[in-house]
């Protein structure tokens, strides 16, 4: 999943709402917005723990 936030603010104000669902995956600021890939935490900790990170 994919969202694009206007500013590191608005970013941070979502994670601390949805940190404990979402594991991100990925963090980018592109054209001046933050872009975060995120799946559910269960998801990648299953991915996770099959590439042996876990």
């Amino acid at each position: 999943m994919t969202e694009t936030f206007n500013n590191w603010t608005e970013y941070d104000a979502w994670l601390i709402q949805h940190y404990e669902e979402f594991a991100m995956t990925k963090v980018d600021e592109i054209d001046g917005k933050v872009v975060v890939e995120y799946m559910p935490k269960a998801e990648w900790e299953k991915q996770e723990r099959a590439a042996g990170r876990m």
